[in-house]
């Protein structure tokens, strides 16, 4: 699933692109889907991520059934109703869609273009020298952005109410704190000059700006949802091309070994 300053950077993104949306409640609900609370190893979130993030029990990320969220809390919403709650149900919903994204164009190639280091190394290490790459790039980008939304908007604002039912205000405020923490006083190694393998900074801000543009297209269109009867996600009213897989490489090529590693 995307990092939460992709989230994040997205959500400024878009902020500038839709008028009327409150965007202290915009961003915090952009991060609200990853409210639940990790055990010691981050392998196990209460509430889990299959209600989060509307999940069937073993099903991908790239199989978040968004549109079951929209039906049941964001559709007959109005932006000139309860601004805030609009705003904040708006932000979880883009953040299920970003996910499905981030599934298809980072996540998938990702297994395929490092399967010889995920069989070589097990899931758990495997996906955490590939995951040091994606919250590395966050804490750059956090660091050299000292105006951005992280720093004026997450950091000055207080933790939102309680917008829907399976979200409690204690997990809610707990991940919050602990996003804030994470990147506002980061350990050193997190800011070295390094490469990038698995993912670098070019796919990253590429998949943002396709994202963003994704994004506000579907929420040009959300007066078309009532035509996607069965549909799983709101990705079936863009073109494919627009979420498909990045080719590999993702990242700095030759940094590791002999990568890029292939099937």
């Amino acid at each position: 699933m995307a990092t939460w300053i992709a989230h994040l950077r997205i959500a400024e993104n878009l902020l500038g692109e839709i008028s009327g949306l409150d965007p202290v409640a915009f961003t915090f609900g952009s991060l609200a889907p990853d409210s639940g609370i990790p055990n010691a190893d981050w392998t196990q979130f209460d509430p889990p991520k299959e209600v989060t993030h509307f999940l069937r029990q073993g099903e991908g990320e790239q199989a978040v059934h968004d549109l079951e969220f929209y039906r049941a809390y964001l559709a007959g919403l109005k932006l000139d109703g309860d601004a805030a709650r609009y705003s904040f149900i708006l932000g979880y919903y883009l953040h299920l869609v970003c996910d499905r994204l981030w599934a298809y164009r980072i996540g998938v190639p990702s297994k395929h273009a490092y399967a010889n280091l995920i069989a070589e190394r097990g899931n758990k290490e495997a996906w955490g020298l590939i995951k040091d790459d994606w919250y590395g790039l966050d804490q750059l980008y956090v660091h050299a952005h000292p105006k951005g939304i992280f720093w004026r908007v997450l950091m000055r604002s207080n933790n939102p109410p309680q917008y829907l039912p399976f979200v409690t205000e204690a997990a809610l405020n707990q991940q919050l704190d602990y996003i804030r923490k994470f990147y506002s006083e980061p350990e050193p190694a997190w800011l070295l000059d390094r490469p990038y393998p698995y993912l670098n900074e070019v796919t990253m801000s590429r998949w943002i700006v396709e994202a963003s543009a994704s994004l506000l297209k579907i929420y040009k269109r959300f007066d078309e949802i009532a035509v996607l009867n069965g549909a799983p996600s709101v990705l079936a009213l863009i073109d494919p091309s627009e979420f498909a897989m990045y080719d590999a490489p993702l990242g700095d090529v030759g940094q590791i070994g002999n990568l890029p590693y292939t099937d």
